[in-house]
């Protein structure tokens, strides 16, 4: 989850991330996707992510919470090359639909309807949020791997208040 925070991915993107030439730097990870993701076209190929540190909170921290789960998966993931292996065993890399299952398992422990959200609709959160704190439309889409801002303003571009919330906001506020 924290990755899909950090990077406003899709659950195919986690499924394709992979160790093969991880590349670990100070304060961030570098990982390799091991196909091709859906927005992947001619002129427009993205082949990696970065995650970087959050030094304000180590629980929100997708650096500290990635390398220890690499820690913790090591002797588990015998030549597995998927980024996220099974907590059961026989420790094999897990499909695009368990990935999916933990993210709503995760917005659900958060108390997000499930019935009216799915795991996707965390990409939406996401990209909503980085607009609502004022980061400027280009870095939104660079990250989420968009070239058109319309696709954006179309699917993507969520209210985070409600009329009447930045109503009550506005009055209340010094």
């Amino acid at each position: 989850m924290l990755i899909v925070l950090s990077t406003a991915c899709r659950t195919q993107s986690l499924f394709l991330l992979c160790l093969d030439n991880l590349v670990k730097g100070k304060d961030s990870y570098t990982l390799f996707y091991s196909g091709l993701l859906k927005q992947n076209r001619p002129g427009f190929n993205v082949h990696f992510v970065e995650l970087f540190a959050y030094p304000p909170d180590r629980r929100l921290c997708v650096f500290t919470v990635l390398k220890e789960y690499l820690m913790r998966t090591a002797q588990a993931r015998g030549n597995s090359q998927k980024l996220f292996i099974s907590y059961v065993k026989p420790f094999k890399a897990v499909s695009r639909e368990t990935i999916s299952r933990w993210i709503k398992t995760v917005m659900s422990k958060s108390g997000i309807n499930l019935k009216s959200y799915s795991s996707h609709s965390a990409r939406s959160a996401v990209v909503s949020k980085a607009f609502h704190n004022l980061i400027p439309v280009e870095c939104i889409l660079r990250r989420a791997g968009w070239t058109s801002e319309k696709t954006f303003a179309k699917f993507y571009k969520k209210p985070i208040e409600s009329d009447e919330q930045r109503f009550q906001r506005a009055v209340l506020s010094t």
